[in-house]
């Protein structure tokens, strides 16, 4: 891990100013459109600015098999956890077959599978992209630079959802995938952590919490 410079305070102070912005003005702002001016700013910065390998802030796609399976089982494993008192597996299948074939005769419910893509990827990009590796340079503790990397990811939530119940679960979530970030980093990356993000929000959204 490379050294803290002065660039990379720049790069920090530049994406939290768009992140304060973002909070601010997203009702007024096309979500789709803000959310991909963060991603590129913050992977631009990363490559053109500080000139680091992406992998060095998670993005990297070797072995995307192995990301792809590890993001599906951490994605079955969070959402059984949350979900065990409430319905049992064979349920959950169900439902999710039942949603499937909804997607298949119905094109519009592509988008809406599809929808919350976008945001998962801003989210992770910088949460556990640059902030996490950014949190590392400076303290070179993995468990404090998590933990920032969490709380930081807690509270954005709070503007959107008003709940502290939300922020807390944000939180957690952002402290178990910023420690398979550091801690696995060929089997959670970027990508794998994007496809569960994505994968938890949108069954939760689409599925088990319209028939709970």
């Amino acid at each position: 891990m490379r050294k803290i410079s002065k660039k990379h305070w720049i790069a920090f102070l530049i994406l939290f100013l768009f992140e304060v912005i973002t909070l601010v003005f997203a009702p007024y702002i096309a979500g789709y459109t803000i959310t991909f001016i963060g991603i590129c700013l913050c992977l631009g910065l990363i490559r053109f600015y500080l000139r680091e390998p992406l992998a060095e802030y998670g993005l990297c796609f070797k072995k995307i098999h192995i990301q792809i399976i590890s993001g599906i089982l951490l994605t079955v494993m969070i959402d059984y956890l949350l979900l065990q008192n409430s319905m049992s597996i064979t349920e959950m299948i169900f439902y999710i077959k039942q949603f499937v074939g909804k997607m298949i005769s119905d094109p519009i419910t592509v988008f809406y599978f599809f929808d919350p893509l976008i945001y998962v990827i801003g989210e992770e990009c910088m949460y556990r992209g640059f902030l996490l590796s950014f949190f590392q340079k400076i303290f070179n503790k993995p468990i404090l630079s998590i933990s920032l990397s969490a709380v930081l990811f807690g509270l954005t939530h709070y503007p959107s959802y008003h709940s502290i119940e939300q922020v807390v679960f944000a939180l957690i979530w952002g402290f178990i995938c910023g420690y398979l970030r550091l801690k696995e980093s060929e089997k959670f990356t970027l990508f794998s952590l994007s496809l569960t993000h994505f994968l938890h929000n949108t069954l939760m959204i689409n599925i088990f919490l319209r028939v709970m």
